[in-house]
C-alpha cells in the first residue's frame, strides 16, 4: 500500500510540476486560472486532468479543439511517479523495520522525504533545460541550501555515534563538495573560452553541479558528471545519425545541447546506486 501511495503521490506532484513548467517560464501564475488548453482556453474537466491517465484517454489531444497536448506532460508525471516509487522501495522499509531504534527510523524518514524533494527538483530542471535551455536560480540555489541541510541531517541521524567525525567536519566536507562541483564546470567553461573565445557551458550548469555536490557529495557529483558526459555524447551521436539519414547535417556541430538535462537524469541514477563508479573501479583495479 505504501508503494502504491508513493507512486500515486508522485503522479499527482508530477501533474503540479507540469503546471509550474508550463506557466512559470512565460510569467504566468500557478495559482490561477484553472487548468486549460493552451490553444483554445478550454477549461479542463476533472476527467481531463487526471495524471497520466487523461493524456492516454485523450490520445494526447485537447477534447475541444483537438490540439496537440505534448508528450512532456505524461513523461514528467510518469518519471516522478516511478522515482517516488523507487524512493519508497529503497528507503520506506526502514520506517517499519522491527527492532529499529528511534534515530534509525528518523534517518529513514529523512532519506525518504529528502530524496523525494531532490528528485522533484531534478525532474523540473531536466524538463526546463530540455525545453528552454534554462536552469533557473529559484530551483538551483535553494537546492544547494536544502542539500547542505540534508547532508547534516543525514549525518546526524545516520552516523551520530561515530566519534571520529564531528558535525562541523561534515559541514566542511559538504561545502568543499559544493565548491568542487561548481569549480569543475567553471574550469571547463574558462578553458573553452580561452580556446574558442566563446562560452561552452552556462553558469546554470555550474550551479546545478554545486547542487549535486551538496546532495550527493564529492564522489557522487563527479560520478554523475562522468556518466552525463557519456550519455550526452551518445545522444549527440544518435542525433547525428538521424540527421545524416535525413541529410540535414549542416550546422550540427553548433547545435546546443541541454547538458543540465543529462546531469539530472544521471543524478537520479546516483540516488539509487550511490558510488557505483568508484565501487566498480575499486573492485577492478585496487588491491
Amino acid at each position: 500500500m505504501g508503494a502504491v501511495f508513493a507512486a500515486l503521490l508522485g503522479l499527482a506532484f508530477g501533474s503540479f510540476l507540469n503546471v509550474c513548467l508550463t506557466r512559470l517560464p512565460v510569467g504566468e501564475s500557478i495559482a490561477g486560472p484553472s487548468s486549460h488548453c493552451r490553444d483554445c482556453d478550454h477549461a479542463l474537466a476533472w476527467w481531463e486532468n487526471l495524471p497520466l491517465l487523461s493524456w492516454v484517454l485523450l490520445r494526447g489531444r485537447c477534447h475541444e479543439c483537438r490540439g496537440w497536448i505534448g508528450v512532456r506532460y505524461p513523461l514528467v508525471e510518469l518519471a516522478l511517479g516511478v522515482l517516488w516509487l523507487g524512493c519508497w522501495v529503497r528507503f520506506g522499509p526502514g520506517l517499519f523495520a522491527a527492532g529499529d531504534l528511534p534515530h534509525q527510523v528518523a534517518h529513514s524518514a529523512v532519506l525518504l522525504v529528502s530524496y523525494a524533494i531532490f528528485t522533484w527538483m531534478l525532474v523540473a530542471l531536466a524538463a526546463l533545460d530540455a525545453e528552454f535551455f534554462w536552469l533557473p536560480n529559484w530551483i538551483t540555489l535553494p537546492g544547494i541550501v536544502l542539500g547542505f541541510v540534508f547532508s547534516l541531517l543525514d549525518y546526524h541521524f545516520g552516523y551520530h555515534f561515530d566519534q571520529e567525525k564531528s558535525l562541523s567536519s561534515q559541514a566542511l566536507g559538504c561545502c568543499l563538495a559544493i565548491l568542487a562541483g561548481a569549480g569543475l564546470v567553471l574550469f571547463i567553461r574558462l578553458a573553452y573560452w580561452l580556446v574558442r573565445r566563446k562560452e561552452g557551458m552556462g553558469l546554470g550548469d555550474a550551479k546545478l553541479m554545486a547542487m549535486l555536490g551538496a546532495w550527493l557529495g564529492f564522489v557522487g557529483a563527479y560520478e554523475t558528471f562522468a556518466l552525463a558526459i557519456l550519455a550526452a555524447s551518445l545522444g549527440a551521436l544518435l542525433w547525428l545519425v538521424v540527421s545524416s539519414i535525413r541529410r540535414k547535417t549542416e550546422g550540427w556541430a553548433q547545435m546546443p545541447l541541454p547538458f543540465g538535462t543529462f546531469l539530472c537524469l544521471t543524478a537520479c541514477f546516483e540516488v539509487f546506486y550511490p558510488g557505483w563508479l568508484w565501487n566498480w573501479y575499486s573492485r577492478a583495479f585496487l588491491p
